[in-house]
């Protein structure tokens, strides 16, 4: 277990892309996106010097990707798990965006860098993310891994977890990125076990459990032994698993939804924040959903600074658990 008394770190492991998203005027804008690298930046928002945090990932050796970490160092992120390949380029995606806020994305991430994140020639590279005290990943950093690399992410997860590490997992389920849902649930099954904090989101699970209900996704779950399991459902009251007691919690209501784009990512990373800094997972969820939704009344994947909500971090302890 780390030493409690230690600032902790946390490595969240994924991938990111440039991000154009088509104006009402025709044209577009440039930014970056990617589900756990939203969750890494809003994470650093909020813990500042209480935790150390990484993003790990692989990029081109383009300038669109020097320009990434850049942006990333002046969010607070340690970019020191980050690799780049020589002669390669960083994928990108197009987001369009309906009248009610809810957005359709279109890919071009066949030849990602960070499709070679488990490769053995990063390994190095990744020598502080599986350090570190907390390890977040996402079912999109393993999609967009083959076969050989989740074996090696899993084996180095439960390496971690058994020398202390928090392990999270966000569900984060898409259909495109996998050959069947055999497959999928197969991978998934095995970093559900893994985890010790699990925050699924019910739409995914139900998208590839065919699961009928959010309490049916929490039943699944259970079945895992996770500690800690966390079932986003939109905009009605989330599901908390915490010491094998079910609680119901109301999210706070966004009333002007302008971009869901980030919903969970945000959660995510309101509900680390709380933990941790010591918080109480009921109060963990409900700054969770504060910050939701607080970002999805605002364009993009990554609000502007000045944007970002009061949410405060109280507690002095930091642990992982």
């Amino acid at each position: 277990m780390p030493n409690s008394l230690e600032v902790p770190s946390i490595a969240l492991i994924g991938e990111c892309m440039i991000e154009l998203r088509e104006m009402p005027d025709g044209f577009f804008t440039r930014s970056y996106g990617g589900d756990v690298l939203n969750t890494a930046v809003y994470l650093s928002r909020l813990v500042k010097e209480r935790a150390k945090v990484r993003f790990s990932t692989i990029l081109g050796d383009d300038p669109f990707s020097t320009e990434m970490i850049a942006n990333w160092a002046e969010e607070g992120l340690i970019c020191d798990t980050i690799g780049r390949k020589r002669a390669s380029n960083i994928s990108f995606y197009l987001i369009q965006t309906d009248d009610e806020g809810e957005r359709s994305f279109y890919y071009w991430r066949n030849h990602a860098p960070a499709r070679e994140l488990m490769d053995a020639q990063w390994a190095p590279t990744l020598v502080n993310a599986f350090n570190s005290s907390w390890i977040y990943v996402s079912g999109i950093t393993l999609a967009i891994l083959g076969d050989n690399g989740r074996e090696r992410l899993v084996a180095h997860l439960r390496n971690a977890r058994d020398q202390g590490a928090a392990i999270d997992f966000d569900g984060n389920f898409r259909h495109q990125l996998w050959p069947n849902k055999r497959k999928a649930r197969s991978w998934y099954s095995r970093l559900w076990r893994l985890c010790t904090l699990a925050l699924a989101s019910a739409e995914d699970e139900a998208s590839l459990y065919d699961d009928q209900s959010p309490t049916m996704t929490l039943e699944r779950l259970s079945t895992y032994g996770i500690p800690e399991i966390v079932v986003k459902c939109g905009t009605n009251p989330l599901l908390l698993v915490d010491c094998k007691k079910t609680r119901s919690i109301a999210v706070e209501p966004a009333n002007n939804v302008v971009d869901t784009t980030a919903a969970g990512d945000s959660f995510n990373a309101g509900y680390i924040a709380a933990r941790i800094s010591g918080l109480k997972p009921i109060k963990a969820a409900h700054l969770g959903s504060r910050l939701a939704a607080h970002v999805v009344q605002h364009s993009g994947a990554i609000i502007p600074l000045s944007a970002m909500p009061n949410i405060p971090l109280q507690n002095e302890h930091l642990h992982p658990s």
